[in-house]
């Protein structure tokens, strides 16, 4: 009977058939990470910026923003307010910089900061747009207030519409059954953001009171005029939210949002998140464009050196400018086919919008009688 015998086992190359490859995937992994610039952003320092923001901060909260601003080192750490809230904020110099939504937000912010560091970045903008349901927009049609945009084959997304023939319909109490009998028994109503609070509810204010009056009040007795003429209008609409668009893309929203005053860029990016989950093109959903647009050209106002650098950045730095615009954004000097808005949408198949059709554009007061027309209509406890 043969003798057992005892074999020698050598651990160290047991030990390195083990830890060899999956070490030699971890090298290759690394060094393409370090090329990219992403491994060492946790270890990098980061300076945390301050920021009171508007509406404009689904910008900021977008994870791809969050981990660009990071890779640069910096990281926002957000308060959110309404538009006109945050001009009156009592400790508004303890944040790094603010970004409203609108003009007459940021004029107040800088009448607040006059003799004190207060620098200005716009990095984008983007039309209000009533947001609504294609059998609703072919009611306009029909009522002969809307028309819709041209879009070859394929349904419209977008429409046109006469904000003073709307409005018309709106004062003479019509109801949707009036131009098709499938729809709604309510009242034919646009529904808008507490103008006291929200840039785009107070910008809604306005397009109405041009649509009406066809210019911009010029004094404070003539806001107050303006507005007491349509604010039965805009009283019937009952409570305001802060933001419709939340309450316009959920499910229910035909029954929450008929019509709805939101921005181009949160349509826009609202298609794109359908795209990017393989759900194609909500074609139900659709914008209505008044034929006197209203661009809205938020300022980023920094009150620090951190915030002129964020500044700088969303002007500058071309991921973040990219990312913008498939945000839905328009940025500004798009000189490269990186950044061209038509381009994206183009490639995502998605139809460009034609944002002022008639080329006319409605003309807000200046900042004193733009707050007393909005005061008027809402009753605003500044």
């Amino acid at each position: 009977m043969e003798e057992p015998r005892f074999q020698v086992v050598d651990t160290r190359r047991w030990f390195l058939s083990w830890f060899l490859p999956p070490a030699g995937l971890f090298v290759v992994g690394l060094v393409a990470l370090l090329l990219a610039g992403h491994v060492l952003g946790p270890l990098a320092p980061v300076t945390v910026v301050r920021a009171m923001l508007a509406s404009k901060r689904d910008f900021f909260e977008d994870e791809q923003v969050k981990r660009l601003l990071t890779r640069h080192g910096y990281q926002v750490r957000i308060t959110p307010v309404g538009s006109f809230e945050l001009g009156e904020t009592a400790d508004l110099d303890s944040y790094q910089f603010v970004f409203p939504s609108g003009q007459a937000a940021a004029d107040r912010v800088y009448e607040r900061r006059r003799g004190k560091h207060a620098v200005g970045y716009r990095p984008f903008f983007t039309p209000l747009v009533l947001g609504t349901f294609r059998d609703y927009a072919e009611a306009l049609v029909t009522a002969k207030v809307a028309r819709a945009q041209p879009s070859g084959d394929r349904p419209p997304l977008y429409y046109s519409v006469e904000m003073d023939k709307l409005m018309a319909l709106v004062a003479a109490n019509r109801r949707w059954q009036d131009y098709n009998p499938n729809l709604s028994a309510n009242r034919l109503l646009v529904q808008s953001p507490d103008p006291c609070r929200s840039y785009s509810g107070a910008a809604y204010v306005g397009l109405v009171a041009y649509a009406r009056y066809a210019q911009p009040a010029a004094t404070e007795a003539e806001a107050v005029e303006q507005a007491r003429g349509i604010k039965p209008m805009l009283d019937a609409e009952g409570q305001h939210s802060e933001d419709m668009a939340p309450s316009y893309f959920v499910p229910e929203g035909r029954s929450f949002a008929t019509v709805a005053t939101i921005y181009e860029h949160q349509y826009l990016a609202y298609q794109n998140r359908r795209l990017d989950h393989g759900l194609g093109l909500d074609s139900d959903r659709v914008l209505l464009y008044p034929s006197a647009q209203h661009q809205t050209a938020p300022d980023l106002i920094s009150f620090s050196p951190e915030g002129d650098a964020v500044g700088a950045l969303l002007m500058s730095d071309p991921d973040l400018r990219r990312r913008a615009v498939e945000l839905g954004f328009h940025v500004y000097s798009a000189h490269t086919a990186q950044f061209d808005f038509a381009g994206y949408l183009a490639q995502r198949r998605i139809p460009e919008p034609a944002t002022s059709t008639a080329g006319t554009e409605t003309w807000l007061p200046k900042n004193a009688q733009f707050r007393r027309m909005i005061d008027e209509i809402g009753d605003c406890r500044w």
